[in-house]
């Protein structure tokens, strides 16, 4: 998406165009196929892929809200773990945490 603050040429026209088809048009900036100056494409960036160590449990044919919320924690925390390990790698700040809302 484009930056287009309140009272902007671009907004404007975005604003019209929302009034004139009841819908917002996202205006964004892209690449092509072939080139890339313009286009629908987005721009080429790196995904990062990290796991963690597995963790264990044992099926259960209804599991218990305490059983899902034991391992919900279990899950939590260990994807903090990894986050902290692997932020440095990947150019994050020391001081960047993980936090869940």
């Amino acid at each position: 998406q484009m930056d287009n603050p309140d009272g902007s040429p671009l907004r404007r026209l975005q604003n019209r165009l929302q009034s004139l088809m009841g819908i917002s048009i996202p205006l964004f900036h892209a690449r092509g196929v072939f080139q890339y100056s313009f286009g629908l494409i987005p721009y080429r960036k790196p995904i990062h892929t990290v796991v963690g160590k597995p963790i264990p449990v044992s099926q259960t044919p209804s599991p218990s809200a305490e059983d899902i919320d034991h391992f919900h924690g279990v899950y939590l925390q260990n994807l903090i773990e990894l986050f902290e390990q692997n932020k440095l790698s990947y150019g994050l700040e020391e001081n960047q945490h993980l936090t869940f809302i």
